[in-house]
């Protein structure tokens, strides 16, 4: 997917790189619906979209300042980790993509990853107030939008599949 930026000063369109700011949304969206899925096929609840992203984020909020680093990365996989024991168990909302748990925790290594190093250490230079404030939520509501959109995909894709939950 090219991703165009425009530079009103310039008055020109830009190219943005895959590492730009822009794609975190995208990224983090990809990179969770390989081991995490909403329970429901059609209009799923926005906290069951977005879990995650809330896990992951409440995660580096909570945890205590020493903890950085590799160290955070793997603070938030674990909590991650421990919500997709619950869906696999059937006590937490949302679905799991994999059988094999080796491979869901190496899935959630790379959200967790990508999560920590790219979003909050390089996009908000580590700081959990910008984590907590505005700037998540726009993340927030991006990757809740760009979920549905590949969720509308599938559903096109296979129109026979039944819902995992009643209406």
């Amino acid at each position: 997917m090219l991703n165009v930026k425009y530079k009103q000063q310039k008055e020109k369109l830009e190219i943005m790189t895959e590492e730009s700011s822009l794609n975190h949304p995208q990224k983090l969206t990809e990179l969770y619906r390989k081991f995490y899925r909403a329970n429901k096929k059609y209009n799923p609840k926005t906290n069951a979209v977005l879990k995650p992203i809330d896990i992951a984020s409440k995660t580096i909020l909570e945890a205590d300042p020493s903890f950085a680093g590799e160290t955070l990365v793997y603070v938030v996989a674990a909590e991650v980790s421990k919500l997709m024991d619950r869906v696999h168990a059937s006590t937490a909302e949302g679905r799991w993509i994999f059988k094999k748990r080796e491979e869901e925790r190496e899935a959630i290594l790379k959200f967790a990853e990508y999560f920590v190093q790219d979003v909050f250490y390089e996009t908000f230079a580590g700081d959990r107030a910008r984590l907590a404030g505005r700037q998540i939520n726009l993340i927030r509501d991006t990757c809740e939008f760009l979920y549905r959109l590949e969720n509308d995909k599938d559903n096109k894709e296979n129109p026979n599949q039944v819902d995992d939950e009643s209406e």
